[in-house]
């Protein structure tokens, strides 16, 4: 602005047609372009004070004179190389992204005299590799985003020197293995992003020197094995994601323990086998994820470790529903925290599809011998039984499978034994019998209720029905004896008759039950029989 005053005040002194105003008014435009290639805003692109946004104007170059420039974006555009002193004019930048482009080349002195930049952004290139000394010259870089390239190897000392970096992204690239101590210097390092590379294995001592990591990113490699040795001395971290690779076993051979460790994220690996111990070296971890593995059965051991746990999943194995499966199912019905809402059994072929837990109790795979019977009762109703008589103990069937507490509590102190042979033949035969057995048991009980109904009702009988029928009884008695007793006397004394004359008033019941008034016409000795 003050340039252009000073040439309108040049050409109203000295009119163009002088010679003398012609040179001065040429020379201050002169003077104006100049200035504004210095330190002004190039053309196209946005400025906001100091800060550059040059993006998506498809750009090859980045514009020279920008030497007051602090920020400076380049995103979206069609750079490929970056040459050594390419950006030496940059001296005052303290954040350069250059994500989004084509570039495919970087020298080991493109970035020189860039000492004040913090966050540098690479990511979406076409860059295959990285000279040993190309971040060197950035030792205030807190942020560096190598994302979405096609890194195949680092080289040993390309982190060197970057005691500030905070956050480094290699996610999405080829990456095959990491170099042993290759982030030595990077002490200040919290997030580490290695995930969706080709890792096949870790070294020992390939995060040496990360102490302040707190998140550590290996998701969708090809790791074959989860062993915590991988991550000695990370005393600081807190959450491990390994999911979606081919992780077989779960192991941990160095003695050490993750104090600050709360989440580990395992899904999606191929796990069918967890060391006992594994767990006890974390005993703060909050949250795990194992679903989605090969997983058959847990040992007690190991669920004695999670008792700090807040949320597990496990849905997605290879749960086996015999009685290997009775310790997880105890601690299960402990558990207080968040989980999956079923667990599929995956064999036998008669329990595939059920839920775990309801499988152990409709199919009580987890009876104990019957001398251990407990109090419940074999007419108890399963969930009841399920659910124990105090003691802190969990009842799966009628039979306690020992007390599992929900959160830090008490460990396990139930055993369970694998039938001989551990098939499942014997597992059908046992239910079968079992079948026999509560059959006939219930028809026992059907025969013993109607009889004590029958004795009942005896018991209860209305009195005057009973001396009624005694009457009738006796009655019948007296006939029969004094049928006897006349053909007796037809015999002896044939001359003998009984006229019997009822009176008028009982004549009916005469008839009816035999007895009245009677006169007898033999000798006195003889009774009037009735």
């Amino acid at each position: 602005m003050l340039m252009d005053f000073l040439l309108i005040g040049l050409y109203l002194k000295w009119p163009l047609r002088k010679p003398t105003g012609l040179i001065l008014v040429s020379l201050g435009l002169l003077l104006r372009t100049a200035a504004q290639a210095e330190g002004g805003c190039p053309r196209q692109c946005r400025c906001d004070s100091k800060l550059l946004y040059c993006e998506g104007l498809n750009l090859t170059d980045i514009p020279r004179n920008l030497s007051s420039a602090m920020g400076l974006s380049m995103r979206e555009n069609n750079l490929t190389e970056l040459r050594e002193g390419h950006l030496a004019g940059l001296a005052q930048l303290t954040w350069l992204y250059l994500d989004h482009n084509n570039i495919d080349l970087v020298e080991e002195g493109a970035f020189d005299r860039l000492r004040r930049v913090k966050e540098l952004d690479l990511s979406s290139n076409r860059i295959e590799s990285l000279p040993n000394a190309t971040f060197r010259p950035l030792p205030n870089l807190r942020i560096l985003d190598l994302s979405y390239n096609r890194l195949q190897a680092l080289e040993p000392d390309l982190f060197h020197g970057l005691r500030k970096l905070t956050n480094l992204h290699l996610r999405y690239n080829a990456l095959k293995f990491v170099p042993v101590r290759i982030f030595q210097d990077c002490r200040s390092m919290q997030f580490l992003d290695l995930g969706y590379n080709q890792l096949q294995s870790l070294a020992r001592n390939s995060f040496a020197g990360l102490f302040k990591l707190t998140e550590l990113h290996l998701e969708h490699n090809e790791l074959v094995k989860v062993n915590l040795a991988h991550f000695p001395r990370l005393s600081a971290l807190r959450t491990l994601y390994m999911h979606n690779n081919r992780a077989a076993i779960m192991v941990s051979t160095l003695d050490w323990t993750w104090q600050y460790l709360e989440k580990i994220d395992l899904s999606g690996n191929e796990i069918e086998y967890i060391e006992p111990h594994v767990f006890e070296s974390t005993p703060h971890l909050k949250v795990l994820m194992l679903d989605s593995n090969r997983l058959s059965a847990v040992e007690p051991r190991i669920l004695d470790s999670w008792a700090s746990l807040d949320s597990i999943t496990l849905a997605g194995n290879d749960w086996e529903c015999n009685r290997n499966v009775c310790a997880l199912a105890s601690w299960l019905s402990a558990f207080r925290g968040q989980r999956d809402s079923t667990l599929m059994c995956s064999s036998p072929d008669i329990a595939q599809g059920e839920d775990v837990l309801d499988a152990v109790y409709a199919f009580q795979l987890c009876e104990d011998p019957p001398s251990e019977v407990t109090t419940a009762g074999p007419y108890a109703s399963t969930r009841d039984r399920a659910r124990g008589s105090g003691g802190g103990g969990v009842l799966v069937g009628p039979f306690t499978l020992g007390p599992y507490e929900g959160k830090g509590g008490e460990s396990a102190t139930g055993s369970f034994t694998e039938p001989a042979g551990g098939d499942m033949d014997d597992l059908e035969s046992t239910m079968q019998i079992h079948k026999v057995v509560t059959g006939t048991m219930a028809l026992i009980f059907s025969f013993l209720i109607v009889v004590l109904m029958l004795y009942v009702a005896w018991k209860c009988f209305p009195a005057g029905i009973r001396q009624l029928r005694q009457c009738f009884t006796s009655q019948r008695r007296k006939q029969k004896q004094k049928q006897s007793m006349q053909q007796m006397a037809a015999i002896s004394t044939p001359e003998y008759y009984v006229d019997y004359k009822p009176n008028h008033i009982e004549g009916a019941l005469v008839i009816i039950n035999e007895y009245g008034s009677c006169t007898c016409q033999q000798p006195a000795s003889r009774e009037c029989e009735v």
